[in-house]
């Protein structure tokens, strides 16, 4: 601590300077954002019930309740023959582009035919 103070004896620059941390702006700062972060506390306390109100108040359509299957077996044979019938069918995806499903079968086929890896088959 000694040469410290010589230190300062020879050099009184070196000293600590009471204005280097003004402590007024610092304070004007610390309660600006202290007065900020109330108001926004606020403003969310404000606000959150009536943003509840307003989905409650939106949501006037409920969901059915649950049901249960009276013939599980029937419902997944109809839902596997609809999804066959889908499969074994021609119908149009994308009309404009004239983008057509085919059957399940020609489409296999046309990729034997064609190669699996898109390339054409070399002819023996």
């Amino acid at each position: 601590m000694a040469e410290f103070d010589q230190q300062r004896a020879v050099n009184p620059e070196t000293a600590y300077e009471p204005t280097d941390w003004p402590l007024r702006p610092i304070a004007w700062i610390a309660a600006g954002s202290l007065l900020v972060l109330a108001a926004a506390v606020g403003t969310m306390i404000w606000a959150y019930p009536r943003s509840l109100s307003d989905v409650s108040r939106k949501r006037t359509i409920e969901p059915p309740a649950p049901q249960l299957q009276i013939d599980p077996a029937a419902d997944l044979a109809a839902l596997r023959g609809e999804k066959e019938k889908k499969l074994d069918t021609y119908y149009w995806i994308d009309k404009q582009k004239g983008v057509v499903h085919i059957p399940i079968d020609q489409a296999m086929q046309k990729v034997v035919k064609s190669g699996l890896d898109g390339f054409p088959k070399a002819q023996p």
